[in-house]
């Protein structure tokens, strides 16, 4: 059902109004083009756009007969009426900032029921409808910005015009659904002037921050607790296996990294090195390193030179009764599979398999004593 089939004094006040918003549209346009330096030929054209161009654009995208604009030359002629105004006229002023703004926007909302209406008249389903009362609101506008070079002030900065715009066009489907199209064609610009008059008086902005973005965001704090529970949980669970790790694996590791430095003392005493500061030097690292890795303490040195000790003076220290069922915590022999396989399972590291092979040892002591030194110095 088209506006002129609603009522006929609905009819007549949008006749009315449509008229005047073109004539205002024109005078708009020509005035833009007045600022960017146009023309006769520029006022005309940018004027017609300004007018016409959403009321052109609905009319192709349907794609019912020929455009209304071209149809009605009465429409031509009241584009051009305003451009010639405007050409003549000098518009500026607090005045012609709330006649513009205010007029457009009741202007553009009278137009929003309109192209929905059309819509409606050939069947277009609710989404294409709502389109085309968007269309016809806004598509002047926007055609006129992109011909004169500038963003569309629909697209960002400015008080909600889509909007406003949309929220008519539903209205106006609404009243199609229920039989009451003449109350909405009547509501819906109602409603969408209001919300204009609350986002100009409000400010409101639509936002255009470039960085808002509230999936990525959750995502990212999502993914940043995750990691930091997962560091936490691997920072304990590394803390209870060192207690729960059987001392036999600790001291085993203490007893590579002896052996290690054994040959890189005998190393250095080939190289011509006195073999007291050789030895003074890798008791340093070796007492550093202790201290600062969890996998091999401090009192595993002290225990297994204690325990050296106490070897060399009782030959029968290893007899005795075991109530406490820690008599095997001082062996340190190398780890047979089982214990192994439970040591790999609880600290996932690779410093049993670079222990357990003597030239990757090797590398490691060259390497984490260059860092000693470097520190040192």
């Amino acid at each position: 059902m088209s506006v002129d089939q609603v009522d006929p004094l609905i009819s007549s006040i949008y006749q009315w109004m449509d008229v005047s918003g073109v004539l205002l549209m024109g005078i708009i346009g020509g005035t833009l083009a007045r600022q960017r330096g146009y023309d006769i030929v520029g006022f005309l054209f940018i004027a017609m756009l300004s007018a016409l161009g959403g009321g052109m654009l609905r009319d192709v995208l349907i794609n019912q007969g020929t455009v209304a604009a071209m149809r009605q030359p009465e429409y031509l002629i009241l584009a051009f009426t305003g451009a010639l105004i405007a050409r003549f006229t000098y518009f500026k002023g607090r005045a012609w900032e709330f006649l513009q703004s205010h007029g457009d926007a009741l202007v553009s909302a009278l137009w929003a029921a309109t192209g929905a209406s059309k819509a409606i008249q050939y069947g277009l389903p609710v989404l294409p409808t709502i389109m085309m009362g968007v269309f016809t609101a806004t598509g002047g506008s926007m055609i006129r910005d992109v011909v004169t070079g500038r963003e569309p002030s629909v697209f960002g900065g400015n008080q909600p015009t889509v909007i406003p715009a949309v929220a008519c066009a539903v209205i106006v489907l609404v009243g199609n659904a229920t039989d009451f199209l003449a109350l909405t064609m009547v509501l819906g610009p109602v409603v969408s002037y209001v919300l204009f008059l609350f986002g100009y008086y409000g400010n409101w902005r639509v936002s255009q921050d470039p960085d808002f973005a509230p999936v990525n965001a959750t995502v990212n704090a999502t993914a940043t607790q995750v990691a930091s529970l997962a560091r936490k949980a691997e920072t304990r669970s590394r803390a209870v296996a060192r207690e729960l790790e059987p001392r036999t694996v600790r001291a085993w590791r203490h007893k590579q990294m002896e052996k290690a430095l054994q040959r890189r003392i005998e190393n250095e005493i080939r190289r011509g090195k006195q073999p007291a500061t050789a030895r003074s030097d890798a008791d340093e690292f070796l007492t550093e390193f202790t201290n600062q890795f969890p996998a091999i303490d401090s009192e595993i040195l002290a225990e297994a030179d204690v325990e050296k000790q106490s070897n060399e003076e009782n030959l029968f220290q290893g007899f005795g009764v075991d109530l406490a069922g820690d008599s095997y915590d001082a062996n340190v022999s190398e780890p047979d599979s089982a214990e192994t396989e439970a040591m790999e399972a609880v600290n996932a590291d690779m410093l049993d398999l670079i222990l357990s092979d003597p030239a990757l040892t090797d590398e490691l002591i060259e390497r984490l004593v260059e860092r000693y030194k470097q520190k040192g110095t």
